[in-house]
């Protein structure tokens, strides 16, 4: 995403400041208009009252889970009668309906814990290899790539895809809120301009394996493969 918008920087005059916040957070200040751009994201119903939004890519989210569990999980119905499993989330993730079932589920049954950011879901999966985790797969492999604390996963992950999780349109919400209308309009413009390039698919392939891309993301324009 970074490589996408320093593109836009490139070609216009858009200069785009970040600040590191927890997801809930970042929710908050872009529901509340005082945030311009909600960039890397799924495209929600919630998330359409304070913005347009600007596909780039589509992902799936995955079990992921650490190696060694003689299990096979497809569905939501295999996770949740796995009884010893427990699921662990990031606070304001949303990976649209199916997700949110399955979070009310686990957590109905006492068997959810909610951290405030990825790192931390890692933690809790490094701590006890009971705990799995619905995200997408670029995401999750991205930190465990980046961040120190976490390297010592590399290797260990699997990662399953479940049937009932159906493929997400991820991309950038222009806030409707913060911005005039002409500056929604000419960000509105760039953005679709240069998502139909293959610029976006071409970043990510730099960062993830093949097996994690394959899983967890697809181009934009795939929306009526299965």
């Amino acid at each position: 995403m970074p490589d996408f918008l320093s593109l836009i920087e490139a070609k216009t005059n858009c200069r785009f400041a970040y600040f590191h916040v927890p997801k809930s957070r970042q929710e908050y200040l872009f529901e509340s208009g005082k945030a311009d751009l909600l960039i890397s994201t799924v495209k929600t119903d919630k998330r359409e009252k304070s913005g347009y939004f600007v596909p780039l890519i589509q992902l799936r989210a995955a079990l992921i889970s650490i190696k060694g569990h003689n299990f096979s999980i497809q569905s939501a119905k295999d996770l949740i009668e796995k009884k010893a499993l427990r699921l662990v989330v990031v606070r304001g993730y949303d990976y649209g309906p199916v997700y949110q079932r399955i979070v009310e589920e686990m957590n109905r049954l006492g068997r959810l814990t909610i951290e405030s950011d990825p790192i931390s879901v890692g933690r809790t999966m490094q701590n006890n290899a009971n705990y799995v985790t619905i995200m997408a797969p670029t995401l999750f492999m991205g930190l465990v790539q980046t961040e120190v604390i976490l390297t010592n996963l590399i290797g260990k992950l699997s990662f399953d895809k479940l049937d009932d999780l159906p493929w997400n349109e991820s991309g950038i919400y222009i806030s409707t809120l913060s911005l005039s209308l002409e500056d929604q309009n000419y960000l509105r413009s760039q953005l679709e301009k240069n998502a139909m390039t293959d610029m976006i698919w071409k970043s990510y392939a730099n960062y993830y394996s093949p097996e994690v891309l394959k899983l967890g993301l697809r181009r934009r324009e795939q929306s009526h493969e299965h």
